[in-house]
C-alpha cells in the first residue's frame, strides 16, 4: 500500500546577486539570504517554494506511509480500499483520497455512499499534514464532504507521524461516518421551500452570479431525480465542490478541496432545515 513514488525534495539555500561599484570598475557580488530557504524537486531543479528558514520539512515519502501504516493497524476494513494520489501549484501540495467500499451504507435503494479520508501535506506552508473526513457518492461520483461535526485529524509539522493517535482518531472517524450516515437517511424525507433553498446559496455563492447559476441549474436536475427535498440540496452543493468547470486544470485538486470548504461552511443551514421542517414521506424519486 506504500507508495515509493514520491520525490524526496530538498531544502536549499537561496543566494542573491548584488551588483557594486568600486572606482570606475563594477563587478557582480553574491551572497545568501538568511531568513528563507528553497524546497527544491531534485529531479527538475525546480524550487517547488520558498519559505522561512524555520521551516519543519515533512517529505511526503515519509508521512503518508506512516498513515498508510496507520490505516493498516486501525479497525477500518481495508478490502477493495483505492489510494489515489493529486498533486498541485508544481508540487507544492499533495492530496492522498481513500475510498473504503467495505464502508459502505445506503441513503435509499441504489443510492449509496463510501466512507472516505483526504489526507493533505505541503510544502509551500498552505496546509498542514490532516486528514479529512468525507464520502462518496457512488450514484453520480460527487465527493460528500462533512461539517464541522466530523472528524479532522491535524498532525503538528513534526517529521513522525503519532500512529497511535491517528489510529485512535480513524476509529473515531469511523463511527463519525456512520453517525452522520443515519442523519443523511432523513435528507430525502425533508422537504425544501423556494426561500431556504435561496438563502443556501446566496451564502454559498456570494457575488458570483455564474456560481449562483450554476447552482440553480444543477439543484433544477436533482429536484426532476430526487425530489424537492434536502438530499436534492445537499447533492447540489457536492456536485458544485466537485464537479464545476476548473479554470487552472494544474490546480485542481487545490481548488476542489478549498471549494468543498466554502460548502463545509454552509452545511450547518442544511442542519437547521432539517431540525425545523416537517418529516414528509414518500418524496423521494430516481
Amino acid at each position: 500500500m506504500n507508495d515509493n513514488n514520491f520525490v524526496r525534495v530538498e531544502e536549499r539555500p537561496l543566494h542573491f546577486e548584488s551588483p557594486h561599484l568600486y572606482g570606475t570598475h563594477s563587478y557582480t557580488g553574491f551572497g545568501n539570504v538568511k531568513d528563507f530557504k528553497a524546497i527544491v524537486n531534485p529531479e527538475t531543479e525546480k524550487i517547488i517554494s520558498v519559505v522561512g528558514s524555520g521551516y519543519q520539512l515533512v517529505q511526503n515519502a515519509d508521512i503518508f506511509p506512516q498513515y498508510d501504516e496507520a490505516i493498516e493497524l486501525s479497525d477500518l476494513n481495508t478490502k477493495g480500499m483505492e489510494r489515489k494520489v493529486y498533486t498541485s501549484h508544481s508540487g507544492g501540495r499533495t492530496k492522498v483520497e481513500y475510498t473504503f467500499p467495505e464502508h459502505r451504507v445506503s441513503i435509499k435503494d441504489d443510492d449509496e455512499l463510501d466512507l472516505t479520508l483526504t489526507v493533505l501535506n505541503s510544502y509551500d506552508t498552505s496546509w498542514r499534514f490532516r486528514s479529512i473526513l468525507g464520502a462518496f457518492r457512488l450514484l453520480c461520483a460527487n465527493g460528500m464532504i462533512v461539517g464541522t461535526a466530523f472528524q479532522q485529524y491535524a498532525h503538528k509539522h513534526t517529521l513522525n507521524l503519532d500512529t497511535d493517535r491517528a489510529i485512535k482518531d480513524l476509529a473515531l472517524s469511523l463511527d463519525f461516518f456512520e453517525e452522520n450516515a443515519d442523519s443523511w437517511r432523513e435528507y430525502p424525507n425533508v422537504r425544501v421551500n423556494a426561500f431556504q433553498v435561496d438563502r443556501v446559496f446566496k451564502a454559498l455563492a456570494k457575488d458570483s452570479k455564474s456560481i449562483r447559476v450554476s447552482l440553480d441549474e444543477s439543484h433544477e436536475g436533482y429536484v426532476r431525480r430526487l425530489g424537492d427535498n434536502l438530499w436534492a440540496l445537499f447533492n447540489t452543493l457536492t456536485h458544485w465542490s466537485t464537479h464545476y468547470k476548473v479554470k487552472n486544470t494544474a490546480n485542481t485538486s487545490s481548488i476542489i478541496l478549498n471549494r468543498e470548504d466554502k460548502v463545509r461552511k454552509v452545511l450547518p443551514m442544511l442542519d437547521d432545515i432539517r431540525f425545523n421542517q416537517p418529516v414528509v414521506r414518500g418524496t423521494y424519486a430516481h
